[in-house]
């Protein structure tokens, strides 16, 4: 048996990954760690390449399926260059001052979002994303009976970002459609992107506290939008089932809980903690897809509240008369559903996405 053969065998040999997974949360501890005792700026303008890499590596372990675990060879060599690179510390050209940085890693969050979505949803790079809302909203329908179901129906966008599911949710003939979310410059963005449609309203607020009465919705969205704010989350989600009618539907979406896609994810908002994000997304340039960059967007300066699934789901049946999963959309979405098949999703994905619809 060749050698490559023979770790393929050995990957998928049932063992303990506990250990491995510590093993690997340790090397971007200790990746981090270093990197904050690095006082150099040559280090902040390597820090975009250094996050990409390992992000793309990721992701590329997922598509094939292959242990999450290999990402551990290219932690470790990252540690090693930047071992390298604090033994240049007595070099003058290559220190910088140092400074006492202390971020609110909320407010970043929406700060953040605020800037990143109106820089890369742009023109004709909402097209660009605008596939993936129509995706899950077709998803979400055809569970619901169909697209006439939105026909008539008030409904709420709640952190409505750049208004990728306000353009699809209008073909179908909605009474109104109320879109809303904290960023003022996506608020400037998304009025004139839908100026000319009299059923949508474009607000400015919090998914934090809901400016609505009782009632005022028959189908509200919360897509990927509340585990970014530091508020309770079950209260915030009481507070979109009030504004939801009687026989209304609420479709959310929040992160689950554990994982290694999550470990990275906090350690790449730690790692970036001193690169604002205009200055990644001008690193970048057009060399990234819309799609890429709003990933970058997401994850990269994005803060998270983690909930574990079955915690999620007693709260739903507390609050609502019924409850079901969405099973996502391939290509997409991190559900059990769709990798089903792979023996690392739980250590990849943890819990994986929650996404449901919710009956009132």
């Amino acid at each position: 048996m060749s050698t490559n053969k023979l770790y393929k065998a050995y990957d998928h040999l049932e063992f303990d990954m506990t250990e491995r997974t510590e093993n690997l949360y340790a090397s971007f501890d200790k990746l981090l760690q270093i990197s904050k005792g690095v006082q150099s700026e040559l280090l902040r303008k390597l820090k975009p390449s250094i996050v990409i890499s390992l992000k793309w590596r990721f992701d590329y372990l997922i598509k094939t399926m292959e242990s999450p675990f290999e990402l551990e060879a290219d932690v470790e060599y990252w540690i090693r260059t930047l071992e390298t690179l604090g033994t240049l510390g007595h070099l003058d050209w290559f220190n910088m001052d140092e400074e006492e940085i202390s971020i609110d890693p909320w407010k970043r969050t929406a700060e953040g979002f605020d800037y990143g979505w109106t820089q890369t949803t742009e023109g004709k790079k909402f097209d660009a994303s605008r596939p993936i809302a129509e995706d899950r909203t077709m998803q979400m329908l055809e569970m619901l009976g169909g697209t006439n179901y939105v026909a008539g129906k008030r409904i709420l966008d709640s952190g409505c970002g750049p208004g990728r599911y306000i353009d699809v949710l209008r073909q179908y003939n909605p009474e109104s459609i109320t879109g809303m979310d904290q960023g003022k410059r996506l608020i400037n963005v998304l009025k004139e992107r839908f100026s000319e449609d009299n059923r949508i309203d474009i607000v400015h607020g919090t998914a934090e506290k809901l400016e609505f009465p009782d009632n005022s919705f028959d189908f509200v969205l919360s897509n990927g939008v509340i585990h970014h704010t530091s508020a309770d989350l079950q209260t915030m989600i009481k507070d979109h089932a009030r504004v939801l009618k009687s026989g209304g539907a609420m479709y959310i979406m929040l992160v689950g809980k554990g994982g290694l896609e999550l470990k990275i994810w906090e350690f790449l908002r730690d790692f970036l903690y001193d690169v604002p994000m205009p200055s990644l997304i001008n690193f970048f340039g057009e060399s990234l897809s819309p799609l890429r960059m709003q990933g970058i967007v997401d994850h990269m300066y994005g803060e998270y509240q983690e909930t574990g699934r079955e915690e999620f789901e007693g709260w739903c049946e507390d609050i609502f008369s019924s409850i079901e999963r969405v099973p996502g959309v391939p290509g997409l979405d991190v559900t059990p559903e769709i990798y089903k098949h792979d023996p690392y999703f739980k250590a990849r994905f943890g819990d994986g996405n929650l996404r449901y619809l919710c009956y009132k």
